[in-house]
């Protein structure tokens, strides 16, 4: 009887393939095509890898963006990696050498925790030594052709038949590329649940004012209340690999792995379905632990207060058993594009920094307008905004108002920019008193300056005596500006 192998393989550069679109024709088109493709590629592979060899779809143990996991006959190994090598090669020559695809294998001997640490030793390897087993080295010197080069975009093609595909389909000459409802080997798109053998793939895209294409990033700017602008929101869980490093079985990292793949598939896709956010955000990426929406400004930060909601309900529910807060809890970044035609490659690697800094500050933590707070503040940050706008809107206040309480705040925290920082205690609060008063004089009817008061509060908390700048009131003026169309995002830095 044939030894039992695993085989892990995973996708490595997909920051560098995404924020490769062009930036200007069909730059938008082409974004969401490598969305979608970077989404499936890593679900078709191993299902291909299976159907080719003609061995059972059970020997699939998960598979996500950019990871899969299979259990193998030893006698199989060749094959698969024959299989395996073309495909990194075309991969490879699809995204300009932007992406790479490794793998490993190992016996199915001793304890999972001690097959695991084999793998990740072998893939380690294989990372950093890129070389060692290409059959021909002359081939990785030879230069790819950009994607600003080509005639045409194959991912832009992707795209537009993206919406109404039913299946996802592949074929043994091309193994990088991925065909809508054709191909040699097939599986059916399916929104959760999903029936065994199809491909978890929720489709959520703002349409167009015709109901037929998904909008472009103009039209979601447009679609913003207050300033027109668009943005990219991406989420990631924090130290997610660190609790699958520590499963106990196979059947505990695949289920760790499922469980939270399906949270964004399923909860994520419902929340772009809702009525708020349906026609104004488009989900670009889903992967086994992270994702990206892009979507008017506004909309994009009332969707990450309830993807923070839901994700901590999830935890409460399902990995309280965890033995310690790592993959409890997901940090998040906002980038808004200064402009309405500013290219969403640029947008998206803003979006990545931003998310870097705010998992290195603290888990759990979101980043917006310069600003890493506590996820949980933004509701103080929300309700603050709306007061700011009810002062404007109700009580006949000057919107410019909203921009000289942020002067308050410039000397503050100029020098704290981009970091997480706790309240900044003021030496002398009468002084920041005098100048707020002197901005947001006293309404004549009670209703106004009991909204008056809310905001001095949440600007500076509720002790007068020992006023503190808070850093959730950093955000809220931001929100502000941008809701009353005073100003653009990072106007306040």
């Amino acid at each position: 009887m044939s030894l039992q192998v695993f085989l892990q393989a995973q996708l490595l550069g997909s920051d560098e393939f995404l924020t490769a679109a062009p930036s200007a024709g069909d730059g938008m088109a082409d974004l969401l095509g490598r969305g979608a493709w970077l989404n499936l590629i890593c679900e078709v592979l191993p299902r291909a890898l299976l159907a080719d060899l003609k061995l059972s779809r059970m020997l699939l143990g998960s598979s996500s963006a950019e990871q899969f996991l299979l259990v193998l006959a030893e006698d199989d190994i060749a094959r698969a990696n024959e299989f395996l090598s073309r495909a990194a090669a075309t991969i490879a020559q699809v995204s300009a050498g932007a992406l790479r695809l490794v793998w490993a294998t190992t016996e199915n001997l001793g304890p999972w925790p001690a097959a695991r640490k084999r793998l990740d030793d072998a893939l380690l390897a294989a990372i950093a030594a890129p070389l060692a087993e290409s059959a021909d080295v002359d081939s990785v010197f030879r230069p790819y052709r950009a994607a600003s080069e080509s005639t045409s975009s194959p991912f832009s093609g992707f795209a537009e038949k993206l919406p109404s595909a039913s299946s996802i389909g592949w074929n043994s000459g091309d193994p990088a590329l991925l065909t809508l409802d054709t191909g040699q080997y097939s599986w059916l798109l399916r929104d959760p649940p999903a029936e065994d053998d199809a491909i978890l793939f929720p489709r959520r895209f703002a349409v167009d004012d015709g109901g037929v294409h998904p909008a472009s990033l103009v039209e979601l700017a447009g679609r913003a209340g207050g300033t027109a602008r668009w943005g990219i929101l991406r989420g990631d869980v924090d130290h997610l690999d660190f609790q699958l490093r520590r499963a106990g079985s196979v059947e505990d990292h695949i289920h760790l792995s499922v469980l939270i793949k399906e949270f964004f598939a399923g909860e994520l896709a419902v929340l772009c379905s809702l009525p708020e956010f349906w026609r104004k955000v488009t989900l670009l990426y889903r992967g086994g632990d992270d994702f990206i929406v892009l979507g008017a400004w506004d909309s994009l930060l009332l969707l990450t207060r309830e993807i923070a909601r839901l994700f901590e309900i999830f935890a409460q529910q399902n990995l309280e058993s965890l033995p310690s807060l790592e993959g409890k809890t997901i940090s998040m970044a906002l980038a808004i594009a200064p402009e309405m035609d500013a290219p969403a490659a640029t947008v998206l690697r803003d979006a990545g920094a931003a998310l870097a800094s705010a998992k290195a500050a603290e888990p759990g933590t979101f980043s917006v307008f310069g600003r890493i707070l506590e996820t949980k503040r933004l509701r103080d940050a929300e309700d603050l905004a709306s007061s700011l706008l009810r002062l404007v809107r109700e009580y006949g206040y000057s919107p410019g108002y909203i921009g000289d309480l942020a002067s308050v705040y410039r000397e503050a925290f100029s020098a704290r920019a981009g970091r997480r920082v706790k309240a900044v205690r003021m030496e002398k609060p009468w002084r920041t008193y005098m100048r707020v008063s002197r901005v947001i004089p006293a309404p004549p009817t009670r209703e106004a300056a009991g909204v008056r008061n809310a905001i001095v509060g949440g600007l500076t908390g509720a002790r007068a005596g020992a006023w503190k700048l808070q850093p959730s009131a950093r955000v809220a003026l931001e929100w502000a500006r941008l809701a009353a169309g005073t100003g653009a995002a990072g106007a306040l830095e």
